[in-house]
């Protein structure tokens, strides 16, 4: 005796896993699938029936039965395929993801150091003249305020290298306007002998300290 169920169940397999998981999945499961799946139940299951009838011997009731049983579920599952592969409505491809925001620019835009002022000196050196002018190409394109802060080493007074500091400071400024950038933009400052980099026990380590640091607000 012909196992229907089994062959039902074989020919939804069959159905399913012929249609393509990616064809599938590129619709919505919606009413042509559900529609599919009821006309193609009524068909197989009447054609597989009548067929069993018609051309088996003396068959049982139970024989057919069981033929158009398994009629209907592999009409039901092609219909049902085919109605969602026919009109189903396909997916909505999501929008691509928005690009990430662009990191805010760093604070820090140059640091003149050793070598670009002599001790006791607030005048620029041909090399911190270079620095100024790449100095100057980062801020061209900004329309931010620039704090331009001089620092000194630590040989003098307190009072005496504030005023150091400060006069590099303008030192900068004054580079950085003659190549473009509004005066009106740029505040400066002086730490003097405060916040050193390096050691102020060696001469290295003050001309380290003899400084100029340009920074966005």
């Amino acid at each position: 005796m012909v196992n229907w169920k089994r062959v039902g169940a074989l020919g939804l397999a069959a159905a399913i896993g012929s249609s393509g998981c990616a064809t599938m999945e590129a619709r919505k499961w919606d009413g042509c699938a559900a529609g599919g799946g009821v006309i193609g139940a009524v068909l197989g299951g009447t054609g597989a029936g009548v067929g069993v009838s018609e051309g088996v011997n003396d068959a049982s009731s139970e024989e057919v039965a069981g033929a158009a049983a398994g009629g209907a579920v592999v009409g039901g599952a092609l219909g049902a395929v085919l109605g969602h592969l026919i009109c189903d409505p396909e997916k909505e491809t999501p929008p691509p993801p928005p690009p990430p925001p662009a990191p805010p620019p760093s604070k820090k835009v140059e640091t003149f150091q050793s070598p670009f002022f002599d001790f006791n000196k607030y005048t620029l050196r041909p090399l911190g003249q270079q620095k100024c002018d790449h100095a100057a190409g980062l801020l061209k394109g900004e329309t931010g305020k620039v704090i331009i802060t001089g620092y000194t080493d630590s040989v003098g007074s307190d009072a005496y290298n504030l005023k150091l500091g400060q006069r590099r400071a303008e030192s900068v400024k004054q580079c950085l306007v003659d190549r473009g950038i509004p005066a009106s933009r740029i505040v400066t400052k002086s730490k003097g002998k405060a916040d050193p980099v390096a050691s102020n026990a060696t001469e290295e380590g003050r001309q380290a300290n003899r400084r100029v640091e340009i920074e966005r607000e």
